[in-house]
């Protein structure tokens, strides 16, 4: 397995009205918790096998829940030195700007 670079930039926003799939995105790409770790040794030792030992890649990620948000927070990553690697837009974002607009503002 390949060494990871924990120097890489894995900051990731999601904007979308929806709180539901912030929490989705989170299930995704955030890291096992620890019990389910120590679930993995437990059915190692019970079994036999040894424990394979799998790096989980760490995201930061970020919610904003209308298109000015997520600009203000996109500038905001950028002052600090900090941008996002990658957003996750929503389309439909009523009653605020709909994702293309919210985009075409980021990208500006």
């Amino acid at each position: 397995m390949t060494e990871l670079n924990p120097q890489k930039n894995r900051r990731i926003l999601v904007i979308d009205d929806n709180r539901a799939i912030h929490d989705d995105f989170r299930k995704i790409l955030s890291p096992g918790t620890v019990a389910a770790a120590a679930l993995d040794v437990t059915e190692a030792q019970l079994f036999g096998r040894p424990a394979q030992v799998v790096r989980k890649i760490q995201y930061e990620i970020d919610s904003a829940h209308q298109g000015q948000e997520g600009l203000m927070l996109v500038k905001q990553a950028r002052e600090e030195g900090r941008p996002y690697a990658m957003a996750f837009v929503d389309i439909r974002m009523p009653p605020g700007w709909d994702g293309v607009e919210t985009t075409q503002k980021i990208w500006a």
